[in-house]
């Protein structure tokens, strides 16, 4: 997930006005599709994005909090029967920062007018602390009076992984439906080793009992998913929620090639571009509602079991009324 501070405030605010435009003209259940399905290959536009010399390279981590010859082995996990209703469907992030709060009421009715099955929020990080408490405590009961499921999410470095479970626990402990972990690589600043990804999990794991656990993970970049622990992490998570941003790949192929190689390892619930990608050196703007529907048929007929879109602050009403449109509905 990217790690970015966006005008929060700002974005937030605007969330009413974005669920009155979906509402003042619903598309009804014998609407005509926005594409002919299945949707075909579209390229994105304007690409080659514009040039960017190429930065400094990133900074090598400093020693972990934790030593990684202090990490436990992690214990195969207990068998679980986990109910992955909530995780089914379509969904939106969103991505409040501590000092810029969600607007729940905007939230919720922007997610009830796209017709989204659950709201994924951000609740926390290594150094932001669980911050999301205030939050859930008015979003959950909100959401859940509409049959909306929420999904917290956090960023974990993993320096010391003990302690970011213990976050977890805590999150998990407020009633949310289920517990993403945002597992970066290293230029986003987490320890990425299998032996800490594993202890955190199998720890995240035991914490959420029978609420499905997810693992937000980078896009595969081939089926053979090597340079990051993917496999390693399977065994304690429900499914994998790969961040499939194609910038100027097409769409449909780069998630194909993620549920390829993810689909082997458990179930999928891919994560679709919607913000703009201009400031890490990618293409400029937001997707088109082409991209947004190429982007969930291909996951949907490829075995996913939900999709979303990242994230409701950055994107616009087209692609939230794209999303809306789609026909997933839960299973």
């Amino acid at each position: 997930m990217v790690q970015r501070r966006t005008t929060a405030l700002t974005a937030l605010a605007s969330l009413a006005a974005l669920a009155g435009a979906l509402l003042v003209a619903p598309r009804g259940a014998g609407a005509a599709p926005l594409f002919p399905l299945p949707v075909t290959a579209v390229q994105p536009e304007p690409c080659p994005p514009p040039y960017h010399p190429p930065g400094p390279p990133p900074p090598p981590l400093a020693a972990p909090a934790v030593a990684e010859a202090a990490i436990p082995l992690a214990a195969a996990p207990a068998r679980r029967h986990v109910n992955l209703a909530a995780i089914s469907g379509k969904g939106i992030w969103v991505t409040p920062f501590p000092g810029a709060p969600a607007n729940v009421a905007a939230v919720v009715a922007a997610a009830r007018a796209a017709g989204l099955q659950q709201i994924w929020i951000r609740t926390g990080s290594t150094h932001d602390g669980y911050y999301g408490a205030p939050t859930l405590a008015r979003l959950l009961p909100a959401a859940h009076a509409l049959g909306i499921d929420v999904i917290a999410w956090d960023f974990p470095t993993l320096s010391n992984p003990a302690a970011d479970a213990a976050r977890a626990a805590a999150t998990l402990a407020s009633g949310i439906d289920g517990f993403s972990a945002d597992i970066e690589e290293h230029p986003e600043g987490t320890y990425d080793t299998a032996r800490r990804v594993t202890d955190y999990l199998s720890l995240v794991r035991r914490a959420a009992g029978h609420r499905p656990v997810v693992a937000t993970v980078p896009r595969p970049l081939s089926v053979s998913l090597t340079g990051f622990p993917y496999a390693a992490a399977a065994p304690y998570v429900d499914a994998f929620a790969p961040m499939i941003y194609w910038s100027c790949n097409e769409p449909g192929v780069v998630t194909e090639l993620a549920l390829r190689a993810l689909n082997r390892l458990g179930r999928v619930a891919p994560i679709g571009q919607d913000y703009n990608m201009a400031d890490e050196g990618g293409r400029v703007g937001l997707p088109s509602e082409r991209e947004i529907w190429r982007f969930l048929d291909v996951a949907r007929r490829g075995g996913a079991i939900g999709a979303s879109l990242y994230d409701l602050e950055s994107g616009g009403a087209t692609d939230l009324a794209a999303l809306a449109a789609y026909p997933w509905t839960r299973r």
